[in-house]
């Protein structure tokens, strides 16, 4: 809240600390209607209604607020407002995906914060709680995660000193999330539970999900079962039944956890439902699409039908546009890996040899070093494999084989470790696409400066084009050889090449 000391602001601040969303803004609702309030006065109406929206989940409406009151703050030199209003910004931002903008307008407070620290007495333990939670989940999506649990336990702390409930809760859930990803479970149980003893409605429903999923993780299911009927009587709730969808997701992956075909049919329809609704937070579609895939694989070893593989791709598709939309271009690498392997499962080497030039381009084009290793490794292993992989086609070998294979389970167990991770991390002014911009077909970044354009409309990057003429020489749209001076190599001859080279080792 700004610093405005109005009765009627206090009972809304009051029962918002209390998780009364719904009956604060009511209140400051009420109050921006009046014309017998000073411009001052108004300003911490409305950040106070911006800070109800975003807890009540309304981030679009909290990120419009947010904006108008940096504006107005910025006119009155209101400092605090302005700070208030950024950091709304950024967690709106950041719970809508927007991860890049997000860093960018926290940068931001953390200039006008330093002013603050210097110029005002006022008690900022709240505003720097939520601040650094802020950083913390920052630090967390480009991978820090050890860096990540020292803020959100600083967060607690300064939140604890002046019972903060929301900020408490909120950071402990934090802590126990990052303990889950790191696979300490003991510490993550410790942590999630001290989260649900708060008993902080409005945001209740997280520590309890997270207390799902790490009973899932290490096989104890009846627990499990027991916080998510503690869930559902949540969500029954006025004020936390925009949570369904979470409850949803956690229900969809006891019933996957489970042995009877039955349930693992419900599960896949929950997920096939989250995983097509653009209305819900990206980390759970993006869970649900993977956990789907993971189906569609346990179907694919038991029923050993490759239609099933077609199956798949309209949600890898939908992965695909939801990480390229959102500019997170490891989840965009790790797909197009993906769909290299399930292209390896029908022999298909020549597609599998293009989204693995893809992947790579990408994670090279991004300064994803790790992940260009991982993905170099599996261009190299397919070039030793080849010739497994034809045999394998003749043999008509079952689809567990090929699955074994292309390690195509480990692939899946660590694309489901970014659930609440997505750290491909970059700035807003290094990938920002636009429809006037040119975007390379393979690494989907912008083109800058030298570039291929074929014939048939299709745009390469100098770096990619240069790739795709060492590879196979032709669009990979229209198949126009890209160097006229240079032979085209069709798949056929590359494996002959391939054989050949590795007779030569023997």
């Amino acid at each position: 809240m700004a610093h405005s000391e109005s009765k009627e602001l206090k009972q809304a601040d009051h029962l918002i600390r209390k998780g009364k969303i719904n009956e604060a803004l009511k209140i400051v609702l009420e109050l921006e209607k009046r014309d017998d309030i000073s411009p001052q006065e108004l300003l911490s109406i409305k950040v106070l209604k911006a800070k109800c929206l975003y807890m009540s989940g309304n981030f679009l409406d909290a990120l419009k607020s947010a904006a108008d009151i940096f504006q107005e703050s910025q006119k009155q030199g209101d400092l605090l407002a302005s700070f208030d209003a950024l950091t709304i910004q950024a967690f709106a931002y950041m719970m809508s995906g927007s991860l890049s903008q997000s860093a960018d307008i926290i940068n931001q407070a953390e200039e006008i914060f330093k002013i603050i620290k210097q110029s005002f007495t006022i008690d900022l333990r709240r505003r720097e709680s939520f601040f650094v939670r802020i950083k913390a989940s920052i630090h967390y999506f480009k991978g820090e995660i050890q860096r990540s649990l020292e803020l959100n336990k600083k967060s607690y702390e300064l939140a604890k000193e002046i019972s903060d409930k929301p900020s408490m809760a909120a950071s402990l859930n934090n802590i126990a999330d990052k303990y889950l990803h790191l696979k300490e479970y003991d510490k993550a149980i410790l942590y999630a539970k001290e989260a649900v003893k708060i008993k902080y409605e409005p945001s209740l429903a997280y520590p309890l999900s997270t207390l799902i999923q790490i009973y899932i993780n290490i096989g104890n299911v009846k627990d499990a079962k027991v916080y998510l009927d503690q869930f559902r009587e949540l969500i029954k709730k006025p004020d936390i039944k925009g949570f369904k969808y979470l409850y949803r997701l956690d229900q969809a992956l006891i019933l996957k956890s489970s042995m009877r075909a039955r349930d693992r049919i419900k599960s896949e329809d929950i997920f096939k439902e989250l995983a097509t609704d653009n209305t819900i937070p990206i980390e759970q579609r993006y869970e649900s699409i993977i956990n789907l895939c993971d189906l569609f694989l346990i179907e694919l070893r038991i029923t050993n039908d490759p239609e099933i593989i077609d199956e798949i791709q309209p949600y890898i598709q939908e992965l695909l546009n939801l990480a390229e939309s959102q500019h997170l271009y490891v989840i965009l690498a790790e797909t197009y890996l993906l769909q290299a392997k399930l292209y390896l499962l029908i022999v298909d080497i020549k597609k599998a040899k293009r989204f693995l030039t893809q992947a790579q381009k990408i994670a090279e084009r991004f300064e994803q070093k790790e992940l260009a290793e991982k993905i170099v490794n599996e261009q190299s292993n397919l070039i030793n494999q080849s010739d497994i992989w034809e045999k394998l086609k003749e043999m008509g070998a079952p689809m567990e084989e090929r699955i074994k294979l292309a390690h195509l389970n480990e692939h899946i167990e660590e694309i489901v470790k970014y659930r609440t991770m997505l750290p491909a991390f970059v700035t807003e002014e290094k990938v920002a696409i636009h429809k006037e911009k040119n975007i390379c077909l393979v690494c989907r970044g912008e083109v800058l400066r030298f570039s291929y354009i074929c014939e048939c409309g299709a745009i390469y990057c100098d770096n990619c084009a240069r790739a795709l003429t060492n590879l196979e020489n032709v669009c990979w749209v229209c198949d126009t050889p890209i160097d006229y001076l240079k032979p085209v190599k069709p798949y056929k001859e590359d494996v002959e090449e391939i054989n050949l080279n590795l007779k030569g080792k023997k």
